[in-house]
C-alpha cells in the first residue's frame, strides 16, 4: 500500500450543503422521460437519479428509437438536471470545517481533488464563490465522463489528472453511491456522516467514517 497522496471528495452535501431539490429532480425526470416514450411503470421516485437514466436509456433503446434520437433524449433530460442545479446555486453553503480541512490537507501536501455527478457549470461556479480554487488541484463533473457515478469513471478520470495510483488515494463521500465507487475504483474510502441521508454506516462499505470533516486530516495520517 502506498502512502496517501491525494484526497477526493464528493462535492454536494459533503463539502458544501446543497440546496438542489432532489425529490423534484426526480419527478421532472420521470415526468420528461414519459413524455418521451418510456413506460411510467418502470421509473419511480423511489430510484436514484442514475437507475432512472439507466431504465429510461434501456427503455428507449427497445423501442427502437434511432440511436441519435436517443441521444437527444438524454441530452435533454441531462439539461433537467443542470436547470435545477443552477436554480440551487443560491442556498448552497459551505459544510463547516471545510476550509479549514482542505488548508489543512494542503498543508500535509496532498492533493485535492472533487468528483460529483452535479454539472461543470454548477461546479465551477460553486469553487468561485466559496474559492475552493486555492485548494482543489482537479474537479471531474458528469459532463466529463459516460455515466453518472456509482460508475467508477469520476475517480479513475480524477486519479489520472492527479497522476496518482488507486492505493494512494482517499475518497471522501456522504452517499453509499460514493462508497460503491470507491470500491469499483479500488480506492479507500471514508463515510462523512453529514446527516442528510439516513441509511446507516453499518450499510456501507467504508474504511472510516467522521461526522467532523476536521477530523479528516488526523484520520488520514493514521490510514
Amino acid at each position: 500500500m502506498g502512502r496517501i497522496r491525494a484526497v477526493i471528495f464528493d462535492l454536494d452535501d459533503t463539502l458544501i450543503y446543497s440546496k438542489i431539490d432532489y425529490g423534484g429532480v426526480k419527478r421532472a425526470l420521470i415526468r420528461f422521460f414519459v413524455e418521451h416514450g418510456v413506460e411510467p411503470s418502470l421509473l419511480s421516485e423511489d430510484m436514484l437519479n442514475f437507475e432512472i437514466f439507466k431504465v429510461a436509456a434501456e427503455s428507449l433503446r427497445k423501442s427502437k428509437l434511432p440511436k441519435e434520437a436517443i441521444e437527444r433524449v438524454l441530452e435533454e433530460a441531462r439539461a433537467v438536471l443542470d436547470d435545477f442545479e443552477m436554480k440551487a446555486l443560491g442556498g448552497a453553503r459551505l459544510m463547516e470545517g471545510a476550509l479549514e480541512t482542505l488548508n489543512s490537507l494542503k498543508e500535509m501536501g496532498l492533493k485535492i481533488g472533487i468528483v460529483t455527478n452535479s454539472c461543470r457549470v454548477y461546479t465551477a461556479k460553486i469553487i468561485e464563490v466559496f474559492s475552493l480554487n486555492r485548494y482543489v488541484d482537479v474537479f471531474i463533473t458528469r459532463d466529463d465522463v459516460n455515466s453518472l457515478k456509482p460508475d467508477p469513471g469520476h475517480l479513475l478520470k480524477a486519479l489520472e489528472i492527479l497522476g496518482v495510483s488507486a492505493d494512494e488515494v482517499v475518497f471522501v463521500g456522504d452517499h453509499w453511491i460514493d462508497s460503491v465507487c470507491a470500491e469499483r475504483a479500488n480506492v479507500k474510502f471514508i463515510l462523512f456522516r453529514g446527516g442528510r441521508w439516513n441509511f446507516r454506516g453499518e450499510e456501507v462499505t467504508r474504511d472510516a467514517v467522521v461526522e467532523d470533516l476536521r477530523a479528516l486530516p488526523t484520520l488520514i495520517q493514521s490510514i
